[in-house]
């Protein structure tokens, strides 16, 4: 099935700022200049596309193609603005390399394995500069056997539990993926996984990726440290280590679809990892045999519609299904759903364009600088858009966003918030009614093949660490948890409303 009737069934072409963007995010832009007209850049809304770059989180990218392209109808202020932005991620993400190979070291040195899981890790891997992709925070991947140790040297680094819930039975190994960490003098968020994904799909054992792991070049010197001290091995710290190719391929294919691909940075990923060098041939049994099909699907379908991404030989047939095309057509509805207003609102009431001298005003920038670190790093962070997409996801059907993804829309809509008292009421009213919308999981299952959606309902029956939140017990009683599972779950479901 042709992937351009996604865009022509989508109506995605009159989106005239969107369509800039794309064109901008695609790696041959040369045909941009001969494709788009002069009126069109003259008419172009520059304040939603800035919104819309920052929304994406492919601030480098973008400012670094304007930059080259150096048309005279870009404003200057918009250069600017992109420019201040880019060299704050910058520093941001060197701020974050630094902290993850500090955190990876310790790890190490005390006989845990360890893998980068997106980030600075990432931007090395695909883009070959740290700079040229953003990042929120630290993701490492452990095996569930370490995850006490682990927490315990994360403590030890300074680092305190966001969450605080308590670890009910084992089920916590499998039904969850993550645990969430704050670093409070350095403002830096760190994710410990030790499993890739939620639910309890399939996905590969830690040994099979730790086997198959891709070294890194961290930017520390080559040092020898000992692992322990009973133990007289040595290892090489200026070595970090990632997934590979075909592995990270089913990660970012499966992140990406799990939150609906609402910023465009998930896909770019997926173009640029495109052109390395990936087995694509024992990638495909490696799709069916942990369920990545659908999400695969989608994300070439989705790739080469909107980034022009040459889908290679071996996976034309997976993205040429019906079902890639459906999920495709269902993330662009989830994809506008998420962008800012095509008119902003300016100062006064009613709606219009935005002077301007607002492009150097961002409140992105503003953002970055009460979010700075205090020990010199930097940060990148969203605007606006968000809490329309939270409050017309349910309407759309694509409403599987988790509730990290939740808290990150509702946090960072209040940046967007309309000078005139009256559309700020407007707006706490529309985050009022996202935050108590009901979160439809039809999209997600419609992500997993029928095993593993058999699976993840007799999943909903085993005790999870929100049911220790809702009513706590000893850990000795933990296992009442079990009989008590339906009320829990009954209790969570009605506070919600």
């Amino acid at each position: 099935m042709p992937t351009k009737s996604i865009l022509e069934l989508s109506n995605w072409n009159e989106d005239q700022e969107l369509t800039l963007l794309l064109s901008l995010l695609g790696k041959d832009v040369t045909h941009w200049q001969d494709t788009t007209a002069a009126t069109q850049l003259h008419e172009m809304e520059w304040v939603r596309f800035l919104r819309l770059t920052e929304h994406h989180r492919v601030v480098p990218t973008v400012y670094l193609q304007l930059k080259t392209l150096n048309h005279p109808f870009i404003p200057a202020e918009l250069l600017r603005n992109l420019q201040a932005q880019y060299h704050r991620n910058t520093l941001r993400m060197l701020h974050l390399q630094a902290e993850a190979e500090r955190l990876t070291r310790l790890l190490i040195a005390h006989g845990i394995r360890v893998l980068m899981l997106k980030g600075p890790a990432l931007a090395q891997q695909l883009y070959g500069d740290v700079s040229l992709r953003t990042s929120k925070d630290i993701d490492l991947l452990i095996a569930p056997e370490d995850m006490d140790e682990a927490e315990h040297w994360m403590k030890e680094a300074g680092y305190a539990s966001k969450s605080g819930e308590v670890r009910v039975l084992g089920s916590w190994k499998w039904k969850d993926h993550h645990a969430s960490y704050l670093h409070p003098q350095k403002r830096v968020e760190m994710e410990l996984h030790w499993r890739l994904h939620p639910d309890g799909g399939g996905e590969p054992s830690f040994d099979e990726l730790w086997s198959c792991r891709q070294m890194g070049k961290a930017a520390g010197a080559s040092r020898m440290i000992p692992l322990a001290p009973a133990d007289n091995r040595t290892v090489m710290t200026s070595c970090i280590y990632t997934l590979g190719s075909e592995h990270q391929f089913l990660y970012l294919s499966a992140h990406g679809a799990r939150h609906g691909w609402f910023r465009l940075r998930w896909l770019v990923d997926i173009d640029r990892l495109a052109i390395r060098a990936v087995d694509w041939e024992a990638l495909l049994p490696m799709m069916r045999r942990y369920g990545g099909l659908p999400a695969g699907g989608q994300a070439w379908a989705l790739a080469a519609a909107l980034l022009g991404t040459p889908i290679p030989e071996p996976m034309r047939p997976v993205s040429a299904t019906q079902q890639a095309h459906r999920l495709a057509l269902s993330a662009l509805t989830f994809m506008q759903a998420s962008v800012p207003a095509p008119y902003p609102i300016a100062h006064g009431s009613g709606a219009g364009r935005l002077a301007p001298s607002e492009l150097l005003h961002s409140r992105a920038l503003e953002e970055q600088a009460e979010a700075a670190p205090l020990d010199g790093g930097a940060s990148v962070c969203g605007t606006c858009g968000e809490a329309g997409m939270l409050a017309t996801s349910g309407a759309t059907g694509i409403t599987g966003i988790t509730e990290d993804a939740k808290h990150s829309l509702m946090s960072t809509a209040a940046s967007c918030a309309p000078i005139t008292p009256a559309a700020a009421s407007s707006q706490v009213m529309t985050q009022n009614r996202a935050a108590h919308q009901p979160v439809s999981r039809t999209y997600l299952l419609s992500l997993k093949e029928p095993r593993h959606r058999l699976w993840y309902f007799i999943s909903r029956l085993f005790p999870s660490t929100g049911d220790s939140a809702v009513f706590p017990l000893p850990r000795q009683l933990h296992f009442l948890y079990i009989p008590l599972r339906p009320f829990l779950w009954l209790k969570r479901r009605f506070s919600k409303h």
